[in-house]
């Protein structure tokens, strides 16, 4: 069952999407401040800036992953 929701779809529209994008940028922020501290030491950038890139470029990388691959070649 399809439900639309011309309200949500017209605003939208007529935000060019930059809600849509705020929002993910927003949950972006959300997780790398919730990464451990030996990971949020690495990064070179605001947290508020490192999420923009990474929803900008639709790339979101795992930087526990990273992590663990570096901890397991020393």
């Amino acid at each position: 069952m399809k439900k639309d929701i011309p309200d949500v779809e017209k605003f939208l529209e007529d935000n060019n999407m930059t809600y849509l994008y705020l929002l993910l940028a927003n949950l972006e922020v959300e997780r790398l401040s919730n990464l451990p501290f030996s990971v949020k030491k690495k990064f070179n950038t605001k947290l508020t800036n490192l999420a923009l890139e990474h929803i900008a470029q639709n790339e979101v990388p795992d930087y526990l992953f990273e992590d663990e691959d570096e901890e397991l070649s020393e």
